[in-house]
């Protein structure tokens, strides 16, 4: 029994690392709850022993790298949504002020 939930605390953090770095930040919380759940329930059932397995430590550290990466992105990472017509007017206009202002250095550079 206690195997099992090793296991599935181990797939289920590796999960939330991997959903942790990609755009899909926001799931990777279903798996962080699920690990924590087996890690606690490992805790439970090795209560008993004298020696911890390590696999516990590594199935917390994993959960809260993914946890750490999560809260990070969704505090400092925004999407920018918007009309697309906008974004690319602006886009134009960034692209016409950079022109410009190579074709300033340019001229500068020949005096």
């Amino acid at each position: 029994m206690k195997k099992l939930f090793v296991i599935l605390g181990f797939i289920s953090a590796v999960i939330a690392v991997i959903l942790a770095v990609t755009p899909l930040s926001n799931l990777a919380i279903i798996p962080i709850l699920l690990g924590f759940i087996c890690g606690a329930l490992i805790l439970y059932l090795s209560k008993g022993e004298k020696q911890k397995p390590k696999s516990i430590q590594y199935i917390f550290l994993l959960l809260i790298m993914a946890l750490s990466l999560t809260i990070y992105k969704g505090v400092f990472v925004s999407n920018e949504v918007g009309d697309v017509e906008q974004l690319e007017q602006r886009e134009e206009e960034n692209l016409e002020d950079s022109k410009e202002i190579l074709e300033g250095l340019e001229i500068d550079d020949d005096l």
